[in-house]
């Protein structure tokens, strides 16, 4: 555990180092925040400010576009990581260490996804309560839920990109896979637009995918959207994707393992 928690505070440090990066993210994230929620206001304004889908309101509208872009911008990783070391032959080092390579990609990760939550997502959602008068959900219950459900969300795009980068193993190029996960995750997520706008035949489509569990499950639990047996099924369908997932990740990394060659001496 302790050689995992040094690699979290390695890429931690590393992401701090590219301070031109930072606030050029810093301001595209705060630039996202404001394009949607004007765009929202304009939608609503056309409707005469009524009450649309599932009952969300303009300020609830709002408040779900910023919440679930915070944790968007939180979640922000490597997502070339093993693709780039197998290209390179960089794996090879990693896997002659006493560690599980699945872990310290992981651990890779959240070093990064620490740095975005607090010198990214947590400045931007600061902002947003002051400039757009967002205000907190007041039931404190909502914040360990949000945390529980956010860890799983979290580990269910992490994996999908490490699932993707293993592909590395039998393809030369593995854009199309990264291409086809990028689209997926912007129209599916809830990112861009909540679940509940889409039409219901699209709705129970989307419930077999992994890709609402990332964002749209834990902004609606945090924002209090979902009743108790809501919260409890969504919560269980997070966790049955973490489980498929990782199934599927220990499978294909134990048949990448059998298709390494290692030359040299």
């Amino acid at each position: 555990m302790e050689s995992y928690l040094k690699f979290i505070s390695k890429s931690f440090q590393k992401q701090i180092t590219y301070k031109v990066e930072y606030f050029v993210g810093l301001i595209n994230g705060f630039l996202y925040v404001f394009v949607f929620t004007s765009l929202w206001k304009t939608i609503y304004a056309s409707y005469g400010n009524n009450v649309l889908n599932n009952n969300f309101t303009k300020n609830s509208i709002i408040s779900y576009a910023i919440f679930a872009m915070v944790i968007k911008i939180s979640f922000t990783m490597d997502d070339q990581i093993t693709t780039r070391k197998i290209r390179t032959g960089a794996l090879v080092t990693d896997l002659i260490k006493p560690i599980n390579y699945f872990c310290l990609t992981l651990s890779e990760c959240m070093g990064q996804t620490l740095f975005n939550f607090l010198a990214r997502g947590l400045p931007i959602l600061l902002l947003s309560i002051l400039i757009f008068g967002v205000s907190m959900p007041g039931d404190f219950v909502n914040y360990p839920l949000l945390l529980l459900s956010a860890i799983m969300g979290y580990l269910i795009l992490f994996m999908i990109n490490y699932l993707i980068g293993l592909m590395a193993f039998w393809f030369i190029e593995t854009f199309s896979f990264q291409l086809m996960k990028y689209s997926l995750y912007a129209i599916f997520s809830g990112g861009i637009l909540p679940v509940d706008f889409f039409p219901a035949k699209m709705q129970y489509a989307i419930n077999f995918l992994p890709f609402k569990y990332i964002l749209y499950i834990p902004t609606s639990i945090f924002l209090g959207r979902f009743d108790e047996a809501t919260i409890q099924s969504s919560l269980a369908g997070q966790a049955a994707w973490v489980l498929i997932l990782l199934v599927l990740s220990k499978l294909t990394w134990a048949r990448a393992m059998r298709k390494l060659v290692i030359q040299g001496g």
